[in-house]
């Protein structure tokens, strides 16, 4: 108890982000789905990263350094909240790319995605969610090389270094790798144990906009990162990192605003086809303005 109450105080922003993720993850796919996830995503990442400090797959050769083993938890020589990190970044991933590949619905302030089981299978949502979760990487990995400049602390070093920042690309290839392989657990989990026509257990399909909250998630983990690399001196850093978001952030907010992007009544059908729980939600009832025109038209 006193090391994980250490852990926590030592990595207070790996817990706030859990804490999110936990929260987002079972208003949007229910408690099993999200329990289950976590402590397998765990385990898949554990496994990768005692592997890549023994015998360097599939992320390279890297050492940790035990400086804070009597201050947090480590596990079978890996650190924790290291491991840890890989299931808040993956479920992230896959609700961004979920928002850019489903119809989308607004009533007022509540915005939502027209999602179905085929989009949510779908083998684009599975690799775009494991290139973003890259993506936050490519900010997140070159700052913890740079740990001893913020409270991070130097926990790890690459053997050798490589040419990104001193981080070497066979890094970004294991993590495209853990990631196409918890995304995939994701996705089988929630076909698994959600599909039907029972709300699952903790999901709040009443909740306004609960589908943004992921992609939020998301978005909060690159400021973070590419903020604490201008705020320790390294802007070369930091602004490779604004490079690489801003061409997506523009293709991104251009997929969300263009008209083709908002569903129709049968995108509408279809997703409640799919979740008929929601089919009761106020969100789904025609206003008193629509009612007048739906009975002029049918007049």
């Amino acid at each position: 108890m006193h090391l994980l109450l250490s852990t926590i105080a030592l990595r207070p922003y790996v817990f706030i982000f859990l804490a999110s993720y936990l929260f987002i993850a079972i208003v949007n796919f229910g408690l099993r789905t999200t329990l289950l996830f976590t402590v397998l995503t765990y385990a898949v990442s554990l496994a990768c990263e005692w592997s890549s400090v023994h015998n360097g797959f599939p992320f390279g050769l890297y050492h940790y350094i035990d400086a804070t083993r009597t201050r947090e938890i480590w596990v079978f020589g890996v650190p924790f909240m290291d491991s840890l990190s890989f299931t808040f970044l993956a479920f992230a991933s896959y609700t961004v790319a979920l928002l850019l590949s489903s119809p989308l619905y607004r009533r007022g302030g509540d915005v939502r995605i027209l999602d179905t089981w085929e989009i949510r299978r779908a083998p684009r949502v599975w690799l775009m969610a494991a290139l973003f979760m890259v993506m936050v990487d490519m900010v997140v990995d070159p700052l913890s090389v740079l740990g001893d400049r913020w409270f991070l602390g130097k926990v790890f070093w690459y053997d050798p270094p490589g040419p990104h920042f001193g981080v070497p690309i066979s890094n970004y290839l294991g993590w495209y790798f853990v990631a196409a392989i918890t995304i995939a657990i994701f996705q089988w989990l929630d076909a698994t144990l959600n599909r039907g026509s029972t709300r699952p257990a903790g999901l709040l399909p009443a909740m306004r906009s609960r589908a943004l909250l992921g992609p939020a998630l998301y978005a909060g983990i690159v400021t973070f990162g590419i903020t604490m690399l201008f705020r320790i001196g390294a802007p070369n850093i930091g602004w490779a990192g604004v490079f690489i978001y801003l061409p997506f952030a523009v293709l991104a907010i251009h997929i969300l605003t263009r008209r083709e992007s908002w569903g129709d009544d049968a995108a509408i059908e279809r997703h409640l086809a799919d979740f008929s729980y929601e089919r009761d939600l106020t969100v789904w009832k025609p206003s008193s303005a629509r009612k007048h025109e739906l009975h002029r038209a049918t007049a």
